[in-house]
């Protein structure tokens, strides 16, 4: 048998402000208070609203939105979802397997 442990939410779920993750938000309030307090644009105002409120739509669907991506931003440099043949090897161009592509 198997042991268990519990786990605490906290330690597997990413940090919330207002329902929405943690980086996006301390971004836009950031952007917000720049805009609306330093350079006087009060119209920034609902646009602010308006992007915090489609953030916490986002979160709200999939919470792990923001991992997922950097995660697969940084695959994509590495990862060729495309057939490559072998340009060098002993029994030709496709190295021995049926390229599929030709």
């Amino acid at each position: 048998m198997a042991r268990r442990s519990a786990v605490a939410r906290v330690l597997t779920e990413p940090c919330l402000i207002l329902g929405v993750e943690k980086p996006f938000a301390i971004v836009n309030f950031t952007l917000t208070m720049v805009l609306a307090g330093e350079l006087h644009m009060a119209a920034y105002l609902p646009v602010a609203v308006l992007v915090h409120l489609a953030l916490a739509r986002i979160t709200r669907h999939d919470p792990y939105t923001r991992q997922v991506y950097v995660r697969y931003n940084l695959q994509a440099d590495t990862y060729d979802p495309w057939i490559q043949p072998r340009v060098r090897s002993r029994r030709g161009l496709s190295g021995g397997r049926c390229n599929p592509l030709c």
